[in-house]
C-alpha cells in the first residue's frame, strides 16, 4: 500500500511538472502549433481548387452485340491505363523540392480516373470518366481491344441530382466497400469463373457481372442504383508487403532493418567494448556469439492450402495495380424505396470471396444497427457517401487492385448476360466498300 501509494505521488507530481512547463512555455509552443494546423489548411485549400480545376470528359461505353472476348482484352485496357497517376519518383534535391512546391503552393495530387455502372429506369449504363488530357489514351485503349464498341462523350449524368438531396422526398442507401484482409491478399478473379469448353477456343464463362446486372436492370423509372470505381496507378509498396507475407508463410526469418542512429550506436558500444577489453583483459581472441537462423522450409513441405496461398499472392503482386475505392449508391423516392435493393449487390461482391484469401466487406455504411444516434449517424454518412460519389472524390485510405482484380469488377459482358435492360449495338461500324467513285 506505501508503494502505490508513493507511485501515486511520483505520477501526481510529473504529471504537474509537464503542466508547468507547458504553462510557462505557451509562447513557444502555442505558435508552432497554430502554424502547422494553418500549413494544413492551406495545403487542403490548395488542392480544392486544383481538383476543382481539373477538366473532365464522361464517356458512355455501349457494348457490342457480339461481344465474346475473354477477359484478358478489358485486363489490356486496365493495363494501359496505369500511367494515370504514375509518377517518376525525383531523382535529386531539386527535383524533390519542386514536387514539394507543386503539392504544397499549387495542390497537386495524383490524377485518377472513374469506372461507373448505373441502372436507372430500366436501363444499364457503362461509363468512364477521366481527366480530359487522357481523352486519347482512353480511346486508343477501347478501341484497339474492342472495335465494335462506341465510346460516346456524354453529360455528367449526376448533374440530374442536386447537390444536396432533400432526404424528406428521397432515401438513400449507400456504402464504401473495403478488404477483409491486407490488400496483398488477392479476391476471387475471372479465371476462376471460366472453364474450357470442348472446343479449343470454348471457353465457358459464368460471367460476375450477371447477377449484378440481373439488380440493375430491374430499376424502375425514379430509381437511380451506382456502382462506382475509382483509381489511379500505385507503385511497388503492396509488393514489398506480399513479399514480407510469403516470408512469415514460409516460416523466414524477418529481417530488421538497421537505420543510421542503430550503426552509430552499434559502432560507439563495439569501441567502448574494444578499449575495455585491452585495457582490463588478457589479450585473447574475442568469442562470437553462434546465432542459429531460421532454416526456410521446403516449399513442397507446407501445407498445400498454404502453397495455394503463397502461389496467389505471387501471381497477384507480379501484375500491375491500383489504388481504388469503390461506393455503392442507391436512390429512390421514399414510396418507391426497396432496401432490397442494396442488399442484392452488396450480396453479389460476395462471389468475389474466398475464406483463405480476400473479399469485401463495408466500411463506411449507412446502415447503422448499433451505438447511440443512429438515426443521426446514418444521415451523416448518407450526405457523405453521396457527397463523394457525386464529386468523384479519391477515398483517403485507398485499397489495393491489380489489373485481373479490377477486370473481374468491372469489363464489358460476355453475350452470355442476356438481360434486357442492357443496351447493345446492334450494327457494326465498317468502312465503305472499296471502288465507290469520289464525287
Amino acid at each position: 500500500m506505501e508503494l502505490f501509494s508513493q507511485a501515486l505521488v511520483s505520477m501526481t507530481n510529473l504529471i504537474l511538472f509537464v503542466f508547468g512547463v507547458v504553462f510557462v512555455y505557451w509562447w513557444i509552443w502555442i505558435p508552432l502549433f497554430l502554424f502547422v494546423v494553418y500549413a494544413e489548411a492551406l495545403k487542403k485549400y490548395n488542392q480544392k481548387v486544383y481538383k476543382n480545376g481539373l477538366k473532365w470528359i464522361t464517356y458512355e461505353l455501349r457494348i457490342p452485340i457480339d461481344a465474346h472476348k475473354s477477359l484478358k482484352a478489358m485486363e489490356q485496357i486496365f493495363a494501359g491505363l496505369h500511367v494515370v497517376g504514375q509518377g517518376s519518383p525525383p531523382k535529386n534535391l531539386w527535383e524533390k523540392y519542386k514536387k514539394w512546391r507543386d503539392v504544397f503552393f499549387k495542390g497537386k495530387v495524383p490524377d485518377w480516373f472513374a469506372l461507373e455502372i448505373v441502372g436507372s429506369g430500366g436501363e444499364i449504363y457503362f461509363y468512364i470518366r477521366v481527366i480530359e488530357k487522357y481523352k486519347s489514351l482512353v480511346e486508343a485503349q477501347i478501341y484497339a481491344q474492342y472495335p465494335e464498341s462506341e465510346l460516346t462523350p456524354v453529360t455528367d449524368y449526376m448533374l440530374r441530382f442536386p447537390t444536396s438531396l432533400s432526404y424528406e422526398d428521397v432515401n438513400v442507401n449507400a456504402l464504401e466497400l473495403v478488404f477483409i484482409k491486407e490488400d496483398i491478399f488477392p479476391i476471387k478473379t475471372y479465371p476462376e469463373f471460366e472453364e474450357e469448353g470442348a472446343g479449343k477456343d470454348d471457353v465457358r464463362r459464368i460471367d460476375p457481372l450477371a447477377p449484378i446486372a440481373e439488380t440493375l436492370g430491374g430499376m424502375g423509372l425514379s430509381e437511380f442504383f451506382g456502382i462506382q470505381i475509382v483509381a489511379r496507378s500505385t507503385g511497388d509498396a503492396w509488393v514489398k508487403k506480399g513479399q514480407s507475407a510469403i516470408d512469415k508463410l514460409m516460416g523466414r526469418e524477418e529481417k530488421k532493418k538497421t537505420t543510421f542512429a542503430d550503426s552509430v550506436f552499434t559502432g560507439i558500444e563495439s569501441g567502448a567494448r574494444s578499449v575495455a577489453g585491452t585495457v582490463f583483459e588478457p589479450a585473447e581472441p574475442s568469442k562470437e556469439k553462434e546465432e542459429k537462423k531460421k532454416e526456410d522450409k521446403p516449399f513442397n513441405q507446407l501445407n498445400p492450402g498454404v502453397q495455394e496461398i503463397i502461389k496467389t499472392i505471387e501471381k497477384g503482386t507480379a501484375k500491375l495495380a491500383f489504388e481504388a475505392g469503390i461506393r455503392l449508391v442507391y436512390i429512390a423516392p421514399i414510396d418507391k424505396y426497396d432496401d432490397g435493393r442494396m442488399r442484392s449487390i452488396a450480396g453479389a461482391f460476395k462471389q468475389f470471396a474466398t475464406q483463405a484469401l480476400n473479399g469485401f466487406k463495408p466500411g463506411i455504411s449507412t446502415d447503422i444497427s448499433k451505438g447511440f444516434n443512429k438515426a443521426r449517424r446514418s444521415l451523416k454518412n448518407k450526405k457523405k457517401i453521396y457527397s463523394r460519389y457525386r464529386g468523384r472524390s479519391f477515398p483517403d485510405k485507398p485499397l489495393v487492385l491489380n489489373t485481373e482484380e479490377l477486370t473481374t469488377i468491372f469489363h464489358i459482358p460476355d453475350v452470355g448476360v442476356k438481360t434486357p435492360a442492357l443496351p447493345r449495338i446492334e450494327t457494326k461500324k465498317g468502312e465503305a466498300p472499296a471502288g465507290i467513285p469520289i464525287v
